[in-house]
């Protein structure tokens, strides 16, 4: 009996599923130590005066996103030497494949910060809550009853920062804004959902600012090493099959929408790439195809399309607003 070979597809599949694999018990394990680091942070915070609070509270926070930082950092670096190896499985843009691969752990890692923020502040979050707490004698066994009806929780929705935490700079992700209806730092006071948002709102650039950086010196230095890896050559097959790829709106069904009156001022590309996507339901992949561009490119022409796109709607939701005033005056 002859032995079955693994085919590229196999391969790909297999490497793509022990990145996977790879990845969700490291992120799983970061995330159950961080829960502990926020409750010493809260222990610390709860003793300290207001204006030390922030000391505890980011010398528990710095090293666990440093650590997720380089562990999504380094999940890409796996992701992009995949897509390398695998052209045909990933398209022409490793670096795009890569990233849109680590989405899903990036939206995850996001959302646990927010969960975080509360958990260190308030000592409870949806994840985590207090039942009670007992004092601790040395060589003694004590019982506790654990209630039957938990306490209510804040939404993460609904959660209010102290004031103490926010603060206005770039290096925690908050430019210049108006400050004057947030309460004093140096109070017990919560900001408002505004402000909230936007000290969550910076924490996540902050974030994303530390992973892209690490995420662009993996890419540089993978490219580089892959710079003396001999090209695959396009076989005959390849270049008749490229060759045979529908361009243009060749062989599309009639369009699910018809947004013509919104592409007047777009360009030729522009007007092509938006309305494969939005009028035809196309993806990126093939968007590209057929026009003939990488997925890079074609991605920043429906970005820029999108762009006059709104600023059409907008203008034409405003004219509505004040043709509305007027005819109500």
């Amino acid at each position: 009996m002859r032995e079955k070979k693994d085919t590229p597809n196999d391969k790909f599949t297999s490497a793509l599923e022990a990145i996977n694999n790879l990845l969700l018990p490291e992120l799983d394990a970061i995330f159950t130590g961080g829960w502990s680091a926020a409750l010493a942070a809260n222990s610390e915070i709860k003793i300290r005066p207001i204006s030390l609070r922030t000391g505890p509270f980011h010398s528990h926070l710095v090293p666990l996103l440093k650590d997720l930082a380089a562990l999504l950092a380094g999940t890409y670096r796996r992701y992009f030497k995949l897509a390398l190896a695998h052209p045909q499985q990933t398209g022409r843009d490793p670096h795009e494949w890569a990233l849109h691969q680590l989405e899903a752990a990036v939206s995850v890692t996001l959302e646990w910060i927010r969960n975080w923020y509360m958990l260190a502040c308030d000592g409870s979050n949806q994840y985590m809550q207090p039942v009670g707490s007992v004092p601790f004698q040395p060589g003694q066994t004590v019982s506790m009853s654990i209630p039957l009806k938990p306490p209510e929780i804040a939404s993460p929705e609904s959660w209010r920062a102290p004031a103490w935490l926010f603060a206005v700079g770039l290096v925690v992700g908050i430019g210049p804004l108006k400050t004057k209806n947030v309460p004093p730092r140096d109070s017990e006071e919560k900001l408002s959902a505004a402000h909230t948002r936007l000290l969550l709102k910076g924490a996540r650039r902050v974030f994303l600012w530390k992973l892209g950086a690490e995420i662009e010196t993996v890419r540089n230095e993978e490219i580089a090493a892959a710079g003396a890896i001999p090209a695959e050559p396009v076989s005959a097959e390849r270049r008749e099959r490229k060759s045979r790829q529908p361009k243009g709106f060749e062989g599309l069904p009639q369009k699910e929408l018809d947004l013509s009156r919104y592409m007047v001022n777009l360009t030729e590309k522009q007007r092509a790439a938006f309305s494969l996507k939005y009028e035809y339901g196309l993806g990126l992949e093939e968007i590209a195809s057929r026009m003939n561009l990488n997925r890079k490119t074609a991605y920043e022409h429906i970005e820029a399309a999108n762009k006059k796109v709104g600023q059409l709607r907008s203008k034409e939701k405003r004219q509505a607003n004040r043709a509305k005033s007027n005819s109500d005056e």
